[in-house]
């Protein structure tokens, strides 16, 4: 169930939109305790010295420095100092579209991770406080810049349970369905086809799949063509109209779609792929790597920030 895990969360980040509606430190006395509440922001809690507690939906979490928590909203919770020090921490408050608890509670995500030795992420959370402190016209970007930053900290510290997908009945009919999908990219799809291989009526499955994917069905098989066109594009020298044939295009169809998607045609794209490698491997050669002014370069090169016009 892993592919299935891995999209669905993708897709969910994708769509993802956070704004921080509060964020501060704070210091908390020994024996100090926050009775139950359920918020209606999601919270994220990096604790920076001392040792507590956090209880969510009636199960208590030990917290020590370098403990970052995602506490989902609408869900009861406390909290409280457990040591004779205070605890400091930093916190912010933010209102998103994740779904609330139940992405969270799907996901088997955990509420505490360990990010010790992670001196970046006070970083973060001081940026969070100074932008909500800011009254500037660009202080919500750089607070939902840090916010996006911190929360894939959290995300990439989580030993997730993707056994849990293993029980949802239309999870596992939608991983046959990506499977399938992949499998057959040269042949002409059909909505009905792949709503037979899930044994769900067409309308259902199309609610179903944009819902849970994030696009309508066959919108995802394009994208999904698209990715190979791209690796097929970066790796080989197979002539274009033999990818667009191994994706079930024909060759003037790929080179719109693919246009549309990337701002530039599959000839362009490759020319500006292999000067991009070609730079990598001098620099890697030489004991170093490509440069981000040497990257910027190599799109230059290719008709200034990789678009064109003109070419089909």
């Amino acid at each position: 169930m892993e592919r299935i895990y891995r999209i669905i969360l993708e897709q969910h980040l994708r769509r993802l939109n956070a704004e921080v509606t509060l964020a501060a430190w704070s210091s908390f006395a020994p024996g100090f305790s926050l009775g139950h509440s359920r918020p209606h922001g999601f919270r994220l809690v990096y604790v920076s010295k001392g040792t507590g507690w956090i209880e969510v939906n009636g199960k208590r979490y030990g917290t020590r420095p370098g403990c970052l928590s995602l506490l989902p909203a609408g869900i009861e919770q406390s909290c409280g100092v457990a040591g004779p020090e205070p605890v400091e921490a930093y916190w912010v408050q933010f209102d998103a579209n994740l779904g609330d608890a139940e992405l969270i509670d799907m996901l088997k995500l955990p509420v505490c991770v360990d990010m010790s030795g992670h001196s970046d992420i006070i970083r973060l959370f001081e940026a969070m406080v100074d932008a909500y402190n800011d009254r500037s016209i660009t202080s919500v970007l750089r607070s939902k810049a840090a916010l996006y930053e911190a929360l894939a900290c959290f995300l990439e510290q989580c030993q997730v349970d993707e056994g849990a997908f293993g029980n949802i009945d239309d999870y596992v009919k939608l991983g046959k369905v990506l499977d399938y999908i992949d499998q057959h990219l040269a042949e002409n799809l059909t909505l009905e086809e792949l709503a037979k291989i899930a044994y769900l009526h067409p309308n259902y499955f199309i609610s179903l799949f944009k819902n849970l994917i994030g696009y309508p069905p066959i919108q995802y098989v394009n994208m999904q063509r698209l990715e190979k066109v791209k690796k097929l594009l970066e790796e080989t020298d197979i002539h274009i109209a033999d990818i667009a044939a191994s994706v079930g295009m024909r060759n003037h169809y790929l080179s719109r779609l693919f246009k549309q998607h990337t701002g530039i045609s599959p000839t362009r794209y490759r020319k500006l792929y292999g000067e991009r490698k070609a730079m990598a491997d001098r620099a890697a050669a030489k004991g170093g790597r490509i440069s981000e002014v040497q990257a910027a370069a190599a799109d230059a090169g290719t008709g200034g920030s990789g678009y064109e016009q003109g070419e089909d």
